[in-house]
């Protein structure tokens, strides 16, 4: 019934769960100083240490002052010296219990939601694998990306680096590391919008901030949108085009029920934890909901006429620049919730606490160049490897049907109808501000995708699809945490707002109708394994993994459409291909020619009878290592056995397919002419 692991699987946990303990109780007294008065500082504690821990081996790997494995130490360290210097603040061993405690509990059930189909396979898996294991194998940073030989990581890396740290400082293997971390994710996550919404409510009772915060957290990792209430509820109400619900029919509603030419994107956070990726969006939302908390504390102290320390200007800017090499849109998005938190703290009205609007305008615009330096500092490392691959900012075409905005984001709708009308209160002005600064940011997020978008390589089908998708997907968490916290206020209001708050929280409470499209029982919970797909090409896998590639040197195997089951052994070993999925490498380095070229050369290398040919194709991409599985025999049926066995040595062969090595020698100067 709660599941369990085999003994050395459930060790690895254990040793897992007791680092982000250690690394949360570490980072508590830095925590305690960011975020002064925001309760016990261990929900904080333990984002900031999952992202210390995490992103301090990369640095330094980044700048070649340690090798990436040999700093996985180093975090904990520059924590631990923290803690000394700031000392450990109040004792709270309830408060740490509690925050473990509730914690553990989401840390299993999003083991089971991961563990429900284990493969790492199929939609972004293996992308993120691809990322995972060529960081885990990497001594410096960017590390060589594993689908494009030669060449640097030329994406938002970064998340799956600092997971990478994670399992080099437990010692475990990178297929256990990413079911982990997503666990993990989805236990910080539940944390953390349990954090923002309790926080917002707390000014109305601890009792109702609770509930509400409780609420939020399952909300944020079970529940859907509107559409996913409106289209299983009331589904024959609905002018649906497709016969039954299918959990990302919510994700892919804009365009698609019915089929338009402008196709766009709604995801959120429990769509990602049921998809089971381990994608940029999902492994930045900890540090994302960290950030609005630091935000928040810094506007309430705000209000009470107290401006931002240096430290939080530090910190705040250090969030936004390594948002940027984890998710990039998140610099925007957390840029856009504090610009809305600035303008409130400028607007208020000189008085009582509150300093005049020179004093404030002097000290906030410091407060943000100090920030804004922090974030460039931070960003310096990780764009001196990165090219940008955007295309600017352009005006949209064309516009969701209101019908359609209104469909997918129904659920929060009345309880945001509330917050004007308690606003009215003078009384009540200074606790809904917050409230109001992450309802008024979430607005903006859902409007920006209906006016602007940002170009990428995609057509004008789904032009602003993606930006749509990055802003909406925080949107949709931050939509969630301000209706749900502006019902504190109505439920202390008397029977009459107790009523309309009730009635604001059922549609926010049928979200969970989206439940049984993620939640597993523990008791699927039975191994961390994410390679059991192989088959009879685990072997092949595992043999991959333990090739000596010189620099400069790489395996080739099929390349493939992207969202197949080609590039796998690169992608889970972390050995650079010649080239994996050309789609993702044409986005990546908005180069079409250097993607498709390679894809077309590796097609050709396998099937050629040209000798000279091969050997040249050998050498301009370092061939050192040749694979033939399955994929390789089914996507090249006239696949050239004999003149591929005749460059090379066979180094292994087993059910799944055999390596050849290509002898430095075998090419010789007469095969070139």
């Amino acid at each position: 019934m709660i599941g369990s692991l085999p003994p050395e699987q459930l060790a690895e946990a254990a040793r897992w769960l007791m680092l982000l303990a250690l690394a949360g109780a570490l980072a508590r007294p830095l925590a305690l100083r960011l975020m002064p008065a925001e309760g016990g500082g261990w929900i904080t504690g333990k984002l900031l240490g999952w992202l210390v821990v995490g992103w301090v081996p990369w640095l330094l790997a980044s700048f070649q002052i340690l090798p990436f494995g040999s700093a996985s130490m180093a975090g904990l360290l520059l924590l631990a010296l923290l803690a000394l210097w700031f000392g450990p603040g109040p004792r709270d061993w309830r408060g740490f219990l509690m925050a473990e405690a509730g914690f553990l509990v989401m840390f299993w059930l999003g083991l089971a939601v991961r563990l429900q189909a284990p493969d790492l396979t199929g939609l972004e898996k293996f992308t993120d694998m691809g990322f995972l294991t060529a960081v885990m194998r990497a001594e410096v940073m960017p590390p060589q990306d594993a689908w494009f030989a030669g060449h640097g990581l030329n994406y938002y890396y970064v998340g799956q680096a600092m997971v990478g740290a994670w399992g080099k400082l437990a010692g475990i293997a990178p297929d256990h590391t990413y079911q982990l971390a997503m666990a993990t994710i989805f236990g910080l996550v539940a944390l953390g919008v349990f954090h923002l919404v309790a926080r917002l409510a707390v000014p109305w009772g601890a009792r109702f901030a609770a509930v509400l915060g409780t609420t939020g957290a399952l909300l944020a990792v079970y529940g859907g949108n509107g559409h996913s209430v409106l289209y299983t509820l009331f589904r024959s109400w609905m002018p649906t085009t497709k016969p039954e619900f299918w959990y990302p029919d919510s994700t892919r509603f804009i365009g698609f029920d019915p089929d338009g030419p402008d196709k766009g994107f709604t995801e959120f956070t429990s769509y990602g934890f049921a998809a089971g990726d381990l994608h940029a969006h999902l492994v930045a939302t900890p540090l994302f909901l960290l950030a609005v908390a630091l935000v928040l504390s810094i506007l309430r102290q705000g209000l009470r006429g107290v401006m931002p320390t240096a430290l939080q200007s530090a910190a705040f800017g250090w969030l936004l620049g390594l948002s940027f090499a984890m998710n990039s849109w998140d610099l925007a998005i957390i840029g856009l919730v504090a610009t809305v938190a600035l303008a409130v703290l400028l607007s208020r009205p000189t008085g009582g606490v509150m300093p005049s609007f020179a004093i404030r305008a002097d000290h906030l615009g410091a407060s943000a160049v100090f920030a804004l330096v922090a974030a460039l500092a931070t960003l310096a490392p990780f764009l001196e490897g990165f090219r940008p691959f955007a295309n600017g900012v352009l005006p949209v075409a064309q516009r969701t049907p209101l019908w359609q905005l209104l469909v997918v984001y129904a659920h929060v709708l009345p309880a945001l109808a509330l917050i004007p009308a308690l606003a009215m209160r003078r009384a009540a002005v200074g606790p809904v501000l917050p409230l109001a600064v992450v309802a008024v940011a979430g607005i903006l997020l859902v409007a920006i995708p209906e006016v602007v978008y940002l170009k990428d390589i995609y057509g004008e089908d789904h032009a602003r699809a993606n930006t749509m998708f990055k802003l909406t997907f925080r949107a949709q968490t931050l939509l969630m945490v301000a209706a749900l916290a502006a019902l504190a206020p109505a439920f202390a209001r008397g029977r009459g707002w107790t009523l309309a708050g009730l009635a604001a929280m059922l549609p926010l409470g049928l979200t969970l109708t989206y439940l049984p499209h993620v939640h597993a029982p523990p008791s699927v919970i039975r191994n961390l394994d994410g390679l059991a797909f192989l088959g009879d090409e685990r072997a092949l896998v595992v043999a991959a993994a333990g090739l000596p590639l010189g620099p400069g040197e790489a395996l080739v195997e099929a390349s493939g459409q992207s969202f197949t089951g080609s590039s796998r052994v690169s992608a889970l070993t972390g050995q650079p291909a010649v080239v994996g999925w050309a789609g993702h490498q044409w986005l990546w380095r908005n180069d079409v020619d250097a993607a498709y070229g390679r894809a077309n050369d590796v097609d050709r290398f396998y099937v050629t009878q040209d000798r000279a040919e091969r050997c040249r194709l050998a050498l301009r991409y370092g061939i050192r290592y040749v694979v033939i599985g399955r994929i390789e025999r089914e996507r090249y049926p006239d696949l050239d056995l004999p003149g591929l066995t005749a460059l090379g040595a066979l180094v292994h062969e087993s059910a799944g397919g055999l390596i050849l090595r290509i002898d430095p020698g075998a090419c010789q100067a007469s095969d070139l002419q």
